[in-house]
C-alpha cells in the first residue's frame, strides 16, 4: 500500500513538472491583419517565455515577452520576419506587479503597442503608446512615434502630462533595434 502511494505521488510530481515544462513557452497574444498594405494577412505574435538570467533574478512566475512580426505571401510563406525582446516588458515588471501590456492596435501600414505602468506608492500612472510604421523601401517597420501620458494625483486633483516624440526626435529605429 505504501509503495503504491509513493508511486502515485512520484507520478503526480513527474506529471506536474512535465506540464510546467510544456508551458514555459507559449503564444500570449496573436494578431492577424494586413500590415504592409499588400492585401495579404500578416501576423504579429507576442510569445511568453520564462525569464532566465535577467536583472531581476530567476523567478519561476515571471514571463518575458518576445514580439514577432511575419509578413506573409499569398502562399502563406514568410517574405519578411523580425522580432524584438525588449518592446513588451515581462509580465510582472510593474511596481504593482500587474502586467504592463494592455493592447496592440493595428492600423493601415502601422501598429501600436500600448503599455500602462502603475508607480507605487505615488499612485502615478504612465501610459506608453509605441507606434511602428511599415517602410516599403526598407521592407521593415520603423519607430514612428512614442507617446507618454502620465497622470499623478496632487492635492486631490489629477495632473496629466503628455510627451510625444517622433522620428525627428530619435532618428530611424528599426523594430528589432528598439529598446
Amino acid at each position: 500500500m505504501m509503495i503504491k502511494f509513493i508511486l502515485i505521488l512520484f507520478s503526480s510530481f513527474l506529471l506536474n513538472n512535465f506540464c510546467k515544462a510544456q508551458k514555459s513557452r507559449y503564444i500570449f497574444k496573436e494578431y492577424t491583419n494586413d500590415l504592409n498594405n499588400d492585401k495579404i494577412p500578416d501576423n504579429i505574435e507576442i510569445e511568453s517565455v520564462k525569464c532566465k538570467n535577467n536583472y531581476i533574478g530567476d523567478y519561476d512566475d515571471m514571463n518575458c515577452r518576445i514580439v514577432r512580426i511575419d509578413l506573409l505571401q499569398k502562399d502563406g510563406t514568410s517574405s519578411f520576419s523580425t522580432s524584438n525582446n525588449n518592446i513588451v516588458p515581462c509580465s510582472d515588471c510593474n511596481e504593482d506587479l500587474t502586467d504592463p501590456f494592455k493592447d496592440l492596435k493595428i492600423r493601415k501600414n502601422s501598429f501600436s503597442i500600448i503599455l500602462v505602468y502603475q508607480l507605487v506608492p505615488e499612485g502615478t500612472k504612465m501610459k506608453k503608446i509605441i507606434t511602428f510604421k511599415y517602410d516599403k523601401l526598407s521592407n521593415n517597420f520603423i519607430l514612428h512615434k512614442e507617446v507618454r501620458i502620465s497622470e499623478s494625483y496632487k492635492n486631490g486633483e489629477v495632473e496629466s502630462k503628455t510627451k510625444v516624440e517622433t522620428v525627428k526626435d530619435f532618428g530611424t529605429i528599426y523594430f528589432s533595434d528598439y529598446r
